[in-house]
């Protein structure tokens, strides 16, 4: 039986799967360094999920502001 996952709940569990995954990004680079194949591949996976929540974000509008 499937059921339709809330746009807010497909949010939050994004948030805390993007959480998790830079945790277990830190601990691969600590453990195996930066350029290891398993903390590269991390990354990539943890870039996957915030593009996944970007693309699901209601922004339609950049604004940036510089300070003088």
């Amino acid at each position: 039986m499937l059921t339709k996952v809330s746009e807010l709940s497909q949010r939050i569990y994004l948030s805390e799967c993007i959480l998790n995954k830079r945790k277990e990004l830190v601990d691969l680079g600590m453990n195996y360094g930066f350029l290891n194949k398993k903390t590269i591949q991390c990354s990539h996976d943890l870039d996957k999920l915030i593009n996944l929540y970007m693309q699901g974000s209601q922004i339609t509008e950049y604004k940036f502001y510089y300070v003088l």
